[in-house]
């Protein structure tokens, strides 16, 4: 997903004025410090031109001693004000760029489903780690060498018209030339900047879908053309990076030459003077000493010139991140759900569609209320908006048309935080962090204690494997629990649902990948946790819908048909005709296989 075209301007970087408000007075000591180093090295020519002249041409024994003594303060004074200068800069810089991070992290977090689904992760993780560090080597190092430079150019040149003010201006003459070539490759550096940005973030892109796809990749021999495809992506990532570095070093190079072959002339013109004793020898070295400090610190602005138009590239994008604005916000005054919620749910009129997908509609006039305590199963062919219902549920989405309901009140009028504590969910992928199987148990509810989080272990009897594992219920389970079964990360997800003791649970068919010894140790857990809240089951095995208290039949969006499986299987015939094809064989085991067959 392109989150849209960039602006390549520097005002984007004005974005950074909140995050650094808050640190005023880190400002002003970095600030003093900067203004002390430039200061001491202002002071430095003084020194050379007294040393020279005071100490070289007159009385060298007293004179050059003190002259020695008075720069070794100075270049004390110097070390001083640099390590100032060096520690409240990275500090502010790493500062705000923490709480830049922070902000981004906390506001992507609030966007809602639709916008993951339509962007890759990796583009995320380059803005949030790649263009933040663009932004701390700005704040952190670009910006104080940008205002240390200022203060010695301008200090310098006024120290350079106190000595010669014809030599200054002749010197002066070579900057209408060093700003065209600034302009000009300027430009060049930052479309190169952005450029390169932006194929790192596709490299980046890349890496998560191939690493997070492993066993797929491994599975259809896929290394070698994923190997050329990050081979080809890398080398698009490597050309932009050297154009860019081929803008800024020519930049660097240019301006260097230009502005020291102004100050060759300037010496041999200085050299003049002195001959014809218009000025001393420790003036003209002042002189000097003063014009390399103004040319090395115009020269740097070109490096500091690039930083910025980077900074500026990555501040463009971490802008557009931020300009994106939730589908859907909880509403200034919302109502409270009860203290003791009974989980009832209630659908009138429905209607859905993907806003990736706006012509074609998802589910259509969908009604159908749940009451409290009830275990309903949803069945039906896939594509029929079974999990689609169970995303609105969790308000996901907002539907288009229609209300929902949950405890009498419209989901919309209670804040999303308040609505997803009441309710439960486990998915038929079971989504584990590669942390450990106590940790993805406690994900359920963070302030539970430790024996809470092992009565849920229990209730899905966790204990019959978790006695083979290294370290137990604290084993690491690797990135999106790799180290663990199907079987044994989908009780894992339950036990997490049992934790968090919601007052609706949604199951999407949670005990599909188990075998059946497992599946008869979770159903038990189960039961003691549908006993006693409102539950409704995407199904896909018999046992599911024979348990049941009223089984819904979707088709095409619509609800087709409602009951139990007694009066389904003789009522409805698409419920007969995936009993027939997902429930036979356990039909048969169970004597039942008569009463599928003489309907058909």
């Amino acid at each position: 997903m392109q989150l849209g075209p960039h602006k390549n301007s520097l005002r984007q970087l004005a974005f950074l004025k909140p995050y650094l408000a808050s640190y005023r007075r880190q400002i002003f000591l970095a600030l003093l410090a900067l203004a002390l180093a430039a200061f001491m090295v202002l002071a430095l020519g003084a020194g050379v031109r007294h040393l020279i002249d005071q100490g070289f041409m007159s009385q060298p024994d007293q004179s050059l001693l003190k002259g020695l003594l008075g720069l070794f303060v100075l270049i004390g004074l110097l070390a001083l004000a640099s390590f100032g200068r060096t520690y409240y800069v990275t500090w502010l810089g790493e500062r705000v760029v923490g709480n830049l991070r922070q902000h981004l992290f906390d506001h992507v977090l609030k966007l809602e489903i639709s916008f993951f689904e339509q962007i890759r992760a990796g583009e995320l993780i380059s803005r949030l780690t790649t263009d933040t560090s663009l932004i701390q080597i700005l704040l952190g190092t670009s910006a104080g060498l940008a205002i240390r430079n200022l203060m010695m150019f301008v200090g310098g040149l006024v120290m350079m018209i106190t000595i010669s003010p014809w030599l200054t201006f002749l010197s002066l003459l070579v900057v209408p030339l060093v700003i065209l070539i600034v302009r000009i490759f300027g430009r060049r550096v930052r479309r190169f900047s952005k450029l390169a940005q932006d194929r790192v973030a596709d490299l980046g892109g890349y890496i998560d879908e191939c690493f997070n796809n492993i066993r797929t990749v491994q599975a259809f021999t896929h290394e070698d053309h994923d190997r050329k495809v990050f081979r080809d992506n890398s080398r698009t990532a490597f050309a932009a990076a050297i154009k860019r570095t081929l803008a800024r070093s020519l930049l660097a190079s240019v301006v260097i030459v230009v502005v020291f072959l102004a100050i060759a002339g300037v010496l041999w013109l200085g050299a003049t003077e002195v001959y014809q004793h218009r000025m001393t020898v420790g003036q003209l070295s002042a002189f000097i000493f003063y014009a390399v400090v103004v040319a090395g610190s115009a020269g740097s602005f070109s490096e500091i010139l690039g930083d910025l138009h980077r900074a500026a590239g990555a501040s463009d994008r971490l802008i557009e991140l931020l300009s994106i604005q939730p589908a859907f916000r909880d509403k200034a005054v919302s109502r409270t759900l009860p203290s003791l919620s009974s989980g009832t749910v209630a659908i009138h009129g429905v209607s859905f569609f993907y806003p990736s997908h706006p012509d074609r509609s998802v589910l259509e006039q969908i009604t159908l209320s749940v009451p409290p305590g009830e275990k309903l199963a949803m069945v039906g062919p896939s594509g029929a908006g079974k999990s689609t219902l169970f995303a609105l549920l969790m308000r996901f989405y907002d539907p288009q048309s229609g209300a929902i309901h949950f405890d009498g009140i419209d989901i919309k009028d209670v804040s999303v935080k308040d609505l997803r504590h009441r309710i439960g969910l486990v998915a038929q992928e079971p989504a584990l962090f590669s942390a450990s199987i106590f940790d993805n148990i406690l994900y359920g509810r963070p302030e539970a204690t430790e024996k809470e989080v092992w009565q849920a272990a229990d209730y899905v009897q966790l204990e019959d494997f978790l006695t083979t594992l290294p370290h137990g219920i604290h084993t690491k389970v690797g990135t999106k629990g790799v180290r663990l079964s199907g079987g044994q990360k989908q009780r894992v997800a339950i036990a997490r649902a049992i934790l968090r003791n919601p007052s609706l649970l949604l199951l999407d068919e949670a005990t599909n990948a188990l075998d059946a010894a497992s599946e008869q140790a979770v159903q038990q857990g189960l039961s003691h946790l549908m006993s006693t809240r409102t539950t409704i089951v995407i199904a896909h095995r018999l046992a599911t819908v024979l348990n049941a208290d009223r089984i819904v039949v979707i088709e095409g969006g619509r609800v087709r048909a409602v009951g139990t499986h007694a009066e389904l299987i003789t009522q409805d015939e698409l419920y007969r005709r995936l009993a027939t094809l997902q429930f036979a064989d356990a039909l048969s085991l169970l004597g039942g296989k008569s009463t599928i067959a003489s309907p058909l």
